[in-house]
């Protein structure tokens, strides 16, 4: 067995160029683990945002479906909601129509958030619901 490994030319290499990753490999590896990382504490908090949102909206929905509801109930309804989950969005980002058999909620919006330098991260959220009568 001893014979076997003293005539294989991988073992006769020294163990220097045995010795794995190098010092400018590591930081290679680093630094895209730092930008990856980075990216995700940035964008992490504006989606969980975004399922708060959704989440507020679905409710809506299940709770005021069914119910001679109007425009002004709904957006009271709403206000509650993001108060009681802590969510901030301007008014103007919300619009309530008129749709075929109820009223159409609709969020849409933009949330951005500074990466490095001038470069943004930014993250549009759309979601839409019909809170039938």
């Amino acid at each position: 067995m001893e014979s076997d490994r003293q005539g294989n030319p991988m073992t006769m290499r020294s163990r220097s160029q045995q010795a794995g990753i190098t010092v400018i490999g590591f930081l290679i590896l680093a630094t895209l683990f730092g930008v990856v990382g980075l990216a995700a504490i940035k964008v992490v908090p504006m989606y969980l945002q975004n399922m708060r949102l959704s989440t507020v909206l679905d409710d809506v929905d299940k709770e005021l479906s069914g119910t001679s509801t109007t425009p002004e109930a709904i957006q009271r309804e709403l206000q509650r909601r993001f108060d009681v989950d802590y969510v901030q969005l301007p008014p103007e980002n919300i619009r309530i129509s008129q749709g075929r058999n109820g009223y159409q909620v609709r969020i849409q919006y933009e949330n951005r958030a500074p990466y490095v330098a001038d470069i943004w991260l930014m993250v549009a959220f759309d979601k839409q619901v019909e809170i039938e009568r």
